[in-house]
């Protein structure tokens, strides 16, 4: 595991570990609190698939040549963009607009170095090729309306697979921020704090 993934998973943790100390300022079963855990929901959903389908247009060919079909013809950086979503997920999941902001700046200040870390490496494979790509497809938010994608595509099972077991991990949030406020409600959870 890369020492950026060991301190996004470290901070990350002692993000929603505070979440296990507090309390959602908003009233249980209100229209606020069941709107972020529904909206936490989606952005899991959606973070989970989009991984998936961005590890599949990716594998079998990263490396060898510049991927720039599939998620990758709307975004340079379609894994990284939807690992985003799966922290403001995870953030809204736990009904906190503090922790949702507390796990997007993990998420940047995790990943983004690397992101650029990531461009230096492909201009230096890809050269003029990829300078192109950068002038037409975004850095990190996606244009839809740019998608296209080539007919077939190689498939590399392993690949596929682990991409598959991450998005599990990540549509973990869900029972857990589920067990957390059962927890609070059942008064079986300190509560230091309450958070907004």
């Amino acid at each position: 595991m890369t020492k950026r993934l060991l301190i996004a998973k470290a901070l990350a943790t002692t993000v929603v570990g505070a979440a296990f100390l507090s309390q959602q300022y908003y009233p249980e079963d209100s229209a606020i609190e069941i709107s972020l855990e529904a909206s936490g929901m989606i952005l899991l959903g959606v973070a989970a698939l989009g991984r998936v389908w961005s590890a599949v247009f990716v594998s079998g060919r990263k490396s060898q040549e510049l991927i720039t079909d599939g998620p990758y013809s709307m975004t340079r950086n379609p894994l990284y963009f939807f690992s985003f979503l799966g922290f403001l997920g995870a953030g809204l999941m736990f009904q906190s607009f503090i922790i949702t902001a507390a796990l997007a700046a993990v998420f940047f200040l995790t990943h983004w170095p690397t992101i650029l870390k990531e461009e230096i490496k492909l201009r230096g494979i890809f050269g003029e090729q990829y300078d192109d790509y950068c002038m037409s497809v975004p850095r990190f938010l996606p244009r839809p309306w740019l998608y296209s994608s080539r007919a077939t595509a190689e498939f590399c099972p392993r690949v596929f697979t682990k991409a598959v077991f991450e998005s599990m991990l990540m549509l973990a949030v869900i029972p857990l921020a589920d067990g957390l406020e059962h927890l609070r409600t059942s008064a079986l959870m300190p509560v230091l704090f309450i958070m907004y």
